[in-house]
């Protein structure tokens, strides 16, 4: 018996075949269409273009994609990072609380340490300047 990812995999890879054939076609019936109009030479580079430009659009977006999806990551190292070392701390404060020496080191690290993570700067968006030109200040 075919599990189902696999009858999945089946169909998808039918659909993908018959949308590549689908594509060939609609393709084909555009460079008659332009041969028709602009002649073949025309229509063979206006096909190029399109695909070129489609390729560079398409690396584009891959790009911001890309861009956003290492941003998301760094930020969940972050907080990560920030996770790991509470539970650091909170492993070691039984060897620092015997300790009395340890302990009078300690307490003003931690209240320096929560003060900084409550007092962290806010972000500023950056705005731009607004548009004046069409209120007749530059005449």
């Amino acid at each position: 018996m075919i599990s189902r990812l696999k009858r999945n995999a089946v169909f998808t890879g039918i659909i993908a075949v018959l949308a590549t054939i689908g594509v060939i076609f609609l393709v084909v019936a555009a460079y008659i269409t332009l041969a028709e109009r602009y002649g073949e030479m025309r229509a063979s580079l206006i096909l190029a273009g399109s695909a070129f430009g489609l390729a560079i659009i398409t690396y584009i977006v891959m790009k911001i994609v890309e861009r956003a999806a290492r941003n998301r990551q760094r930020e969940r190292a972050k907080v990560d990072t920030s996770a790991l070392l509470t539970v650091a701390a909170l492993a070691a404060a039984p060897v620092v609380l015997r300790s009395r020496a340890l302990m009078m080191l300690a307490v003003p690290l931690v209240a320096f340490g929560g003060l900084s993570l409550l007092t962290k700067p806010k972000k500023k968006k950056s705005r731009r300047p607004e548009d004046t030109s069409s209120l007749g200040k530059d005449i």
